[in-house]
């Protein structure tokens, strides 16, 4: 059976070594996969034995499936009523009919009637175990990363106590100091307050603010050219500016200061008409001098 279905019979039973070899006949289109776990197991407590096909569920869909002449090499016998009390014979050897009549009774008082939930019960653990066992790598894998984390944990123990030292520390502290967070958090509360309600009432002047930012942003942008020509050549103009007042200076001192002001009558540099030995010369005709 698979899935509680009928994908087949069984052909034959023989004895190989001390093993049962057991020969199927399977539906084809049951889509057996190769990886599927044959288990021994009866229909009911009393019931027949049958072969129950169980996909785990690691096997992906796509597996490849049984072909006539394959062996299914995950076998498993689930143990059942008989082989409970086969085992239990010498445990309960001692007890008396009359005690095993009065388990009977109160047995049948305490679950008349519970059949279906029993049976639902024990197909809930059978398909826990059958996870479990499914799962054991990753289970053994699982306590051995477990092992090496408590090594670790054990190698540095005496730093985790001072840790959790200072843990104790810190969180005496926080407790001495909690009115205090409690008044932070609460003018930290106030100030958002406040500043919400600046920021809700200058919105407009805000969002006006950055509409003109904006355009003066685009400008200079468009401008760019023109900034990095006034940067270049600011300079010059700041020299050429500085030479032409020099020069004017220059002019004022000879002309008004220089000129004129020397009392030495034979000094060329008290006439103001250049360095001619007489006065000037009158303006000719075409009123040249």
């Amino acid at each position: 059976m698979m899935a509680d279905i009928t994908v087949g019979q069984v052909k034959s039973i023989k004895l190989v070594g001390d093993r049962a070899q057991v020969n199927l006949s399977i539906e084809p289109s049951a889509h057996v996969p190769t990886d599927v776990v044959a288990e021994i197991t009866r229909t009911s407590l009393l019931g027949e034995r049958i072969i129950n096909l169980v996909v785990p569920a690691s096997v992906p869909g796509n597996a490849p499936l049984l072909h006539d002449g394959a062996t299914i090499t995950r076998t498993e016998t689930l143990p059942d009523l008989e082989d409970l009390v086969r085992s239990g014979t010498t445990v309960l050897a001692p007890i008396a009919a009359g005690e095993i009549s009065t388990l009977v009774n109160e047995g049948a008082k305490g679950f008349g009637g519970q059949g279906q939930n029993l049976k639902t019960l024990l197909g809930n653990f059978h398909a826990i175990i059958h996870a479990y066992a499914g799962r054991t790598q990753q289970i053994s894998s699982l306590i051995d990363s477990l092992n090496q984390f408590n090594g670790t944990l054990a190698r540095h123990a005496s730093a985790q106590a001072q840790s959790i030292a200072n843990s104790a520390q810190a969180l005496d502290v926080l407790r001495s100091e909690s009115d205090k967070l409690t008044a932070a958090v609460k003018a930290l509360l106030r100030l958002s307050i406040g500043s919400r309600h600046i920021l809700d009432r200058h919105s407009a002047q805000m969002i006006r603010f950055f509409a003109q930012m904006r355009v003066i942003l685009g400008v200079l942008k468009s401008e760019q050219a023109s900034i990095a020509g006034t940067l270049r050549w600011a300079p010059f103009h700041n020299r050429n500016t500085q030479l032409v007042d020099y020069l004017q200076f220059n002019q004022v001192l000879q002309d008004f200061v220089i000129c004129g002001m020397n009392d030495d009558p034979h000094d060329p540099s008290r006439k103001c008409y250049g360095q001619q030995s007489g006065p000037p010369s009158p303006p000719g005709p075409g009123g040249k001098p």
